[in-house]
C-alpha cells in the first residue's frame, strides 16, 4: 500500500514547478520517472537561453536582425546545451565524488538538469525583452528610451534571481544525489568556479606586463 501511494504521489509531481520549493524532491521524480530524451531537453532548451544571454550587448549581433539571432540560438544553442551538460556534470561529479559523493555521473546529471529547469522558466523573460527591447538586447551603444530602461532594469532583476534560484536548487540536488550535506554540495559547485577564477587572474597577472 505505502508503494502504491509514493507511486501515486510522484506520478503527479510536475518538475516545472516542484522545483522551485521541492528540489530533492524533484531530481528523485526525475532519476525515477523521467527517460534519457527529457534529460536533453531540458540540455537544448537552456542552450537556446544561454545563447541568448551571451548575445546580450555583444556587438557581434547588433547588425543582425533579431529573426538572423533567434534562427542561430535555435540551431547552435541546442548543441551548445547538450555539450555544457556533460561538461558540467562532469566537473561537478568529479568534486562531488572527491568530498565523500555516492551518487553516480548519471545522477549527477539529472541533478544538474533539475537546476536547468530554473533557467528555462525564467528564460521567459526573452519574450518581453525582444517585444521591448527589440535590437537593443544585442547592442552595448542602443539609444534605450525611458520606459525601455526601465525594463531593462526589471529583466536584469528577474534574470539575476533566477541565476542565484538556480544555484541553490543545483546546490540542493547535488547532496540530494550524492548523499551528503548542503555544505559539501556548495562546496562542489563553488570549487570550479573559484578554480578557474583564480586560474584567470594567474593568467592575467602573467600577461599583464606583456602588453604594457
Amino acid at each position: 500500500m505505502q508503494n502504491t501511494e509514493n507511486e501515486a504521489s510522484g506520478l503527479q509531481l510536475n518538475p516545472w514547478t516542484s522545483v522551485w520549493l521541492h528540489p530533492r524532491k524533484t531530481v528523485q521524480y526525475v532519476m525515477e520517472y523521467k527517460t534519457g530524451s527529457f534529460v536533453l531537453m531540458i540540455a537544448a532548451l537552456t542552450g537556446i537561453i544561454h545563447f541568448l544571454d551571451q548575445a546580450t550587448g555583444n556587438d557581434l549581433f547588433k547588425n543582425w536582425n533579431i529573426a538572423a539571432v533567434l534562427l542561430v540560438a535555435l540551431l547552435a544553442g541546442p548543441v551548445i546545451g547538450v555539450i555544457g551538460l556533460y561538461i558540467a556534470s562532469g566537473i561537478y561529479h568529479a568534486f562531488s565524488l572527491m568530498l565523500g559523493g555516492l551518487g553516480t555521473f548519471e545522477e549527477t546529471r539529472r541533478a544538474f538538469t533539475v537546476s536547468s529547469i530554473i533557467i528555462i522558466v525564467g528564460g521567459l523573460i526573452w519574450i518581453p525583452d525582444l517585444l521591448i527591447l527589440g535590437q537593443g538586447n544585442f547592442s552595448s551603444d542602443y539609444d534605450f528610451s525611458i520606459g525601455q530602461l526601465g525594463w531593462s532594469m526589471i529583466s536584469l532583476i528577474v534574470n539575476f534571481t533566477v541565476g542565484i534560484w538556480s544555484l541553490i536548487v543545483l546546490i540542493a540536488a547535488i547532496a540530494e544525489v550524492h548523499r551528503f550535506s548542503a555544505w559539501k554540495a556548495a562546496l562542489a559547485v563553488f570549487l570550479p568556479i573559484i578554480i578557474l577564477v583564480v586560474i584567470l587572474l594567474v593568467i592575467i597577472g602573467l600577461t599583464a606586463p606583456a602588453l604594457f
